[in-house]
Formats: C-alpha cells, structure tokens, sequence
C-alpha cells in the first residue's frame, strides 16, 4: 500500500509540476502582455516589436538612454518655460505647425489631454508651434486653451535640438529628463489607452 501511494504521489508530482509551470508562465507572460498593450497600442504591434528588438526606426524611439536636450522657450504671456525646471515631472511634447493639416486634425485630442492631466502635478503636456506668431497659432489653438503652448518661428529647438522635420511628432520624457518614447504623426491623445501609455513612464 505504501508503495502504491508513493507511485501516485510520484505520478501527481510529474503530471502537475509542468502544468504549475506552465500556468505560472501563461501569467507571467499575460502580466508582460499588459504591461506592453498601452505602448503597442500607440506604436502598433509591428514597430513596439522591432524596438522592442533593438531596431532603430527612423519614425518612432522607444528606450532609456537619452536624456532630453533641455531648452528654454517663452509662452503666449512672455514667461519664460525651461524643461530641466520640470523634472519630476513626465512631460508630454509635441511639435506641430499649423501648416500641417493632421496636426490641426490632432490638436483636440492634445487640448483634451491637457484637461485631464490639468489638476496632477506628475504629467505636464506642452505644445511646440514652429509658427511665427501668436495671432498665427490663435487660429487653431484658442488663448483660453488648457493646452502649455510655446512658440519656436527659427525651430532652434524643434529642429536643432531634437532633429524633428515633420510633423506632428510628440516626445514623452520622463520624471529624469529621459527620452522614453518619440511617436511620429497624429495619434489619439485623449484615448485611455494613450493615457495609460504615458502614465507607463511615471
């Protein structure tokens, strides 16, 4: 009888350790899964994975080792708004013009985004208009926007200091001035997922 209960205790051991294995892994990687959906949602399944991989793109960046060029820029009132003073913070930073009509096309989703991250002190979401002036950014971005815009007409920093040529192109950087996520062209920015996408970097 003894040995009876040993062979079953045996038989029960090898049948059910592969399968505590293999559920443990199904989680592990189901956990992996979600972690990655906000940022293959914005990126698509195909370039989250060729970054993923290593591969550079000339449309999109995911990584950690780049800090961001800091920079100063004046707002619609003349203050003056430097990025290294917001870390601490993930900064949100689009560059757009408004001779680029799928910038325009993408401008409410920012100004809704900007309304619901308004009342955290952990996400900033700042416009970069390469525009001349304010009356010219006035057209499409109204001056009671909740939307932080900064102008740059000689794109000193847009094209200087992050290389951007095309538009809209947003930027997510992190509480320590890293550059974590590039995305080139319009995107939802309002939707949960590309909330949860940012709020990925905190």
């Amino acid at each position: 009888m003894r040995r009876a209960e040993i062979l079953a205790g045996l038989a029960v051991l090898l049948i059910g350790a592969p399968l505590a294995f293999m559920f443990a892994s199904a989680l592990a990687d189901g956990e992996v899964r979600r972690q990655e959906a906000p940022l293959r949602g914005i990126l698509g399944s195909d370039a989250f994975e060729a970054l993923a991989r290593g591969e550079q793109s000339d449309q999109h960046y995911l990584g950690n080792d780049r800090l961001a060029p800091d920079f100063t820029l004046q707002d619609r009132e003349g203050r003056p708004w430097r990025l290294s003073d917001h870390r601490g913070q993930v900064i949100v930073l689009n560059f757009w013009t408004i001779t680029c009509q799928p910038c325009v096309e993408e401008m409410p989703t920012l100004e809704e985004l900007a309304r619901i991250v308004a009342e955290r002190d952990d996400i900033e979401l700042v416009t970069i208009s390469t525009d001349r002036t304010w009356d010219q950014v006035s057209t499409v971005v109204a001056p009671t926007s909740p939307l932080t815009v900064l102008l740059d007409p000689d794109k000193a920093v847009v094209r200087d200091r992050f290389g951007t040529r095309l538009y809209p192109e947003t930027w997510v950087i992190d509480r320590d001035g890293v550059i974590r996520l590039r995305v080139d062209g319009p995107r939802e920015w309002s939707s949960a997922i590309a909330v949860d996408a940012i709020e990925s970097f905190l």
